[in-house]
This record gives structure tokens, sequence and C-alpha cells, in this order.
């Protein structure tokens, strides 16, 4: 039986109750409407057969934290050839990102919601993958670990300039999903997995969201010794990382 695997990934520049923000508050967005205004609840008709939400279980939470918190350590503390971080915090899970996270995985559509703003992060960012498969057994774990990693693989294709200023265009491979995992200025995130089939064919979609951006014309991170900007001290699981208490602005240098 002859199987196979296809994988995409995108980027963008770019719990329910009443506790999060009214989505349809224009002033959330700058840029088109926003994810979850008036948003429907139910599975979009691209979700094919048996569509289901991958439980966001504290495994799941973790696993894709470590991820992205290992690789980020290789960047902060210099590795692949980039200069070392000065304050690259531990990303740390938030619901909230996660919840509208679930509005883009929900539609089965491989495609960038236009806006994903909270009250709190005015810049959210985004990353995307799919991946179809057919006689496999491929697991929602291995899955998401496989996805952060291909993310971060783009750092082969990303020129070290970039660090201190984003471009306004790129040609070439696509660099985005590690920029967006590389940057200093989020340090949340929140992810939502749909599991499908289309026929024999299997398909899973990850949504992660993050609490900044990629900005144009403004650096990636900043420069500096490995940690040590950080106001809440180094985090000992990853050496370069600022403590998970470390907070920082998930804002424009512009304003």
């Amino acid at each position: 039986m002859a199987s196979h695997v296809i994988v995409k990934f995108i980027t963008a520049a770019i719990l329910i109750g009443s506790c999060y923000a009214n989505y349809c508050d224009q002033s959330l967005c700058r840029r088109g409407p926003h994810v979850a205004c008036n948003a429907p609840t139910q599975f979009g008709s691209a979700c094919g057969q048996e569509p289901k939400f991958v439980k966001m279980d504290a495994r799941m939470k973790n696993l894709l934290l470590k991820k992205h918190n290992e690789l980020r350590a290789e960047i902060a503390c210099g590795k692949h050839g980039f200069p070392q971080a000065a304050r690259m915090p531990t990303l740390v899970w938030d619901d909230e990102l996660a919840h509208i996270a679930s509005f883009n995985a929900r539609k089965c559509i491989f495609a960038h919601d236009k806006c994903r703003n909270t009250r709190e992060f005015k810049f959210a960012g985004q990353n995307l993958a799919i991946t179809a498969f057919a006689g496999y057994n491929f697991q929602a774990a291995d899955r998401a670990e496989n996805f952060t990693q291909e993310w971060f693989n783009e750092h082969k294709d990303c020129p070290k300039s970039y660090v201190d200023s984003y471009p306004m265009s790129h040609s070439g491979p696509q660099i985005g999903h590690f920029t967006q995992m590389a940057n200093d200025r989020a340090w949340k995130m929140g992810c939502s997995m749909v599991h499908y089939k289309n026929g024999r064919v299997i398909k899973y979609y990850l949504v992660c969201n993050y609490s900044m951006t990629n900005m144009i014309e403004e650096p990636i991170y900043t420069r500096g010794s490995a940690g040590s900007k950080c106001q809440t001290g180094q985090n000992p699981q990853y050496r370069g990382l600022c403590s998970p208490r470390e907070k920082v602005r998930s804002e424009s240098y512009r304003g």
C-alpha cells in the first residue's frame, strides 16, 4: 500500500466566558475583522469527516512549550551562527491565545486570520502547520513536535542581519515561522489543533498564537550576552532564557 505524507506551513506578520474581550470591538484590530468576532462554534465544511479538537491537556501544553523553549534557548545562547540574545523570555501558556486559535483551527482551512489580538496583546502573531498522510499512524503529539521543529529549521535560510531589523520584504525560502519563534517580545503562546479525515487521508492542523508578531524594520531580538538583561534571573532549565517570571512588553517600539 502506498504511503505518503504532505506537510505545509504558513506564517503571519501579526477560556470561553466573560473574562474575555468583546472580540467585535474594532479597537482590537487595525486590519480586518477579528477571527473570534461572531464566529461559528461548530467545525467548518472543510473539516471533512470526524473532525475533533486535539485535547490541549497539560501534556500537550508542556510538549509545545518545552519544544519551543528548547529551540529558543539555542538562539539565545548564540547557536547556529546567530548572535546571543540579551533578554529572551521563557514562553508560558496563555489560555486566551489558545482559545482564539481554536476559531481558526475549527475552519480546517490552511490560511491566516486577519486579526487575533487581545486586550493585552495588540500585535499577536501566528504560526500555522498542516499535515496530510495515509498509511501511517502518526499521533498528535508527534505531529506537534515535528511542526515546531520544522518551523525552527527555517533558521538555515534566515540572514543574520534580520536580527537587527526585520525586512519589509524577503525573497527566498520561508523564514517567518523561525523569526516568530525567536521573537524576544513574545513571552506567551497558546495553540489549538484539529484532527480530521478526507477519505483515507488523515489530517492534523495546528494553529499557534503568540503575544507578539514580527514587526517590519524592528529587531527580532536584542543582541547581548545571553540573559544579561533578564530582570528576574535566568531559567535553570533552559540556559540563556529568562526565568518564567519574566514579563516583557509585547508592543511595537514605535508605539
